[in-house]
């Protein structure tokens, strides 16, 4: 079996359920959502990919050199899931200067 195909069916089974007239197309790849928008039909498609490589909530803004975390809460889906942690970023007392220092030159504050 694929990975996260039991994971991708779980959550497929949780759309289909939920949204009345959702249904599968091209072979199952896709989920149709059938949605009325302004007097008329629509339908959002969804597919489902499992990722490569897991990766932490907010990790793709945390900036580098940062060290501290705080803990999050991950979407459960019926999974277990362990307490994950997202870097904080510190600033260091040189960059405040530098921030301060560029205010200043650009007289932003008064």
């Amino acid at each position: 079996m694929a990975k996260g195909a039991a994971s991708k069916q779980v959550i497929t089974d949780k759309i289909l359920s939920t949204f009345p007239g959702t249904f599968l197309y091209n072979g199952g790849k896709e989920i149709r959502i059938p949605m009325i928008e302004d007097g008329v039909e629509v339908q959002i498609k969804v597919t489902l990919t499992c990722a490569k490589t897991n990766v932490e909530s907010g990790s793709d803004v945390v900036l580098p050199g940062s060290v501290d975390t705080v803990p999050t809460m991950a979407p459960t889906a019926g999974f277990p899931t362990a307490g994950v942690s997202t870097p904080v970023a510190e600033v260091s007392e040189e960059e405040k200067k530098a921030v301060s220092d560029l205010v200043s030159k650009l007289g932003l504050i008064k």
